[in-house]
């Protein structure tokens, strides 16, 4: 009797405890299963995601490849300002701006590919594509004519990586100022950044011009 007395002062207990915890309890296991669940969810949605945008610069990419075509550069200018719309918060959107910018340096609309590459730098602390990014506006500036600004943003290259495509621009720009002997500094520069048994035919060329004269 003893025995059946415990173990129904057990079930009484049970039945006690489960009153007062069972709701808590349900609802804590609910919560872990949608909990698990949603983890799952977003997960995949990111993968999604990630993989529409990677398709999208795919197709940019390829479109790229000849920007004289005039649909092509439609195409690009086209999935670039989606890329920075929708898929604002990925590489894609920032590598996209790039090639907005080369569409618009093509059409001579410099002030708007500045613009393009300026607003992928405000959104990104990758330090070589901001480095890519700037080297674009210094040669772009260069192109107007701007000589101190091209400089400037030059200038604001600190990746080592980038040394020699740096100095090379250096010393277009101050060749462009008609400072030879400046510009033969820079040239040099690059040469020695580039490192032994690397071979740039054009930077060649332009440090033996400036030999030459």
């Amino acid at each position: 009797m003893s025995e059946l007395k415990t173990e129904e002062e057990q079930i009484e207990a049970f039945k006690s405890w489960w009153k007062k915890n069972g709701v808590i309890l349900l609802v804590a296991v609910a919560l872990a299963v949608g909990g698990y669940f949603g983890w799952q969810a977003w997960k995949t949605s990111q993968a999604n995601y990630t993989s529409e945008a990677s398709a999208l610069y795919q197709n940019l990419i390829q479109a790229s490849a000849d920007l004289s075509d005039e649909e092509n550069q439609k195409t690009v200018t086209f999935i670039a300002k989606q890329l920075a719309d929708d898929y604002g918060d990925t590489g894609y959107a920032m590598f996209g701006q790039l090639f907005l910018a080369r569409v618009d340096a093509e059409n001579g609309q410099y002030d708007a590919a500045i613009n393009a590459l300026d607003t992928a730098i405000a959104k990104t602390k990758d330090v070589s594509f901001i480095a890519i990014a700037n080297l674009r506006v210094a040669r772009l500036l260069l192109q107007k004519e701007d000589y101190a600004g091209a400089m400037a943003r030059a200038e604001q290259v600190t990746a080592e990586e980038f040394a020699a495509q740096q100095q090379e621009l250096m010393g277009d720009i101050l060749i462009s100022q008609g400072k030879r002997d400046d510009a033969r500094v820079a040239y040099m520069k690059a040469n020695e950044a580039l490192g032994v048994g690397v071979n740039h035919p054009l930077l060649d060329i332009k440090l033996k011009d400036l030999v030459k004269g």
